[in-house]
């Protein structure tokens, strides 16, 4: 009876799937740092967005808008931030 020579993981073996870990890991650690990214863009974007909302609420509100004589259109443009684009707008006044 031969006794074999090659038992349990070569050196090569080992070094293999250390590098397949480390690309999975390398991989996963990505995905996570993309998510946070994109996550907390929405979170900025969303709060841009409710100002916005707020200010063009405070327009149509406002006793000048609400008591016009006749039905307006005064334009409003949001500015530029990080997350969003110029925005113009217009609101709309009287009745």
């Amino acid at each position: 009876m031969l006794v074999s020579s090659r038992r349990g993981e070569t050196l090569i073996e080992l070094i293999v799937a250390l590098v397949v870990l480390e690309l999975v890991g390398a991989a996963a650690l990505a995905a996570v740092l993309t998510a946070e990214r994109l996550d907390r863009h929405a979170t900025r974007g969303a709060a841009e967005d409710a100002a916005r909302w707020q200010r063009y609420r405070e327009l149509e509100t406002l006793s000048s808008c609400v008591n016009a004589p006749a039905p307006d259109t005064i334009p409003l443009v949001f500015p530029p931030t990080v997350d969003r684009p110029t925005l113009p707008t217009a609101g709309r006044c009287g009745r």
